[in-house]
């Protein structure tokens, strides 16, 4: 049984995935899509953030960072500011449009999360959580290195974080 488990368990995470991507479709409606749903949140969180440290934040690339936030700025949802002191940095934030729509991505996201976590016994959510942070952060690291094995786009990456992010106008 417990071997069982192993095969199936990145399947479940699949699984998860796709559900949580089509109830926030479902939920968010016309209003914003399951894609920039993130990046809208984030942005209302941290206002006047560059689309580096949102890519960053979130282990984005720059393409699927550049990609979300022009659709946000499409909707109005997002407008981009250059920095006074350097042009090259360009900062996020959220328009008056945005707001309704990223009160209903919490509400959203919070009923999904309750929804997740409804059988859970006391206690068992935030072992569950740490867990997931702990696995996330592993998934990081060995991404990391055995892209640097490798030698692929990862270590590309790296490199433009040590050259401190001037690809993201930073």
């Amino acid at each position: 049984m417990i071997e069982e488990n192993k095969k199936i368990f990145l399947r479940h995470i699949s699984t998860i995935q796709r559900n949580s991507q089509k109830y926030l479709d479902i939920c968010l409606g016309e209003s914003i899509g399951c894609g920039q749903q993130y990046f809208l949140a984030y942005i209302a969180e941290n206002d006047g953030i560059t689309m580096y440290d949102l890519a960053k934040a979130g282990n984005f690339d720059k393409g699927t960072v550049t990609k979300a936030v022009q659709k946000l700025v499409d909707m109005e949802y997002v407008v981009i500011k250059t920095d006074e002191m350097d042009r090259r940095v360009k900062h996020l934030h959220v328009t008056r449009k945005a707001l309704p729509v990223v009160e209903l991505i919490y509400q959203t996201r919070n009923e999904w999360k309750e929804a997740l976590l409804s059988d859970f016994a006391p206690g068992e959510e935030d072992r569950f959580v740490r867990q997931l942070e702990q696995m996330a952060h592993t998934s990081c690291q060995v991404l990391k290195e055995k892209a640097r094995q490798k030698g692929t786009k990862e270590k590309g990456k790296e490199e433009m974080q040590r050259k401190g992010g001037k690809e993201y106008g930073e």
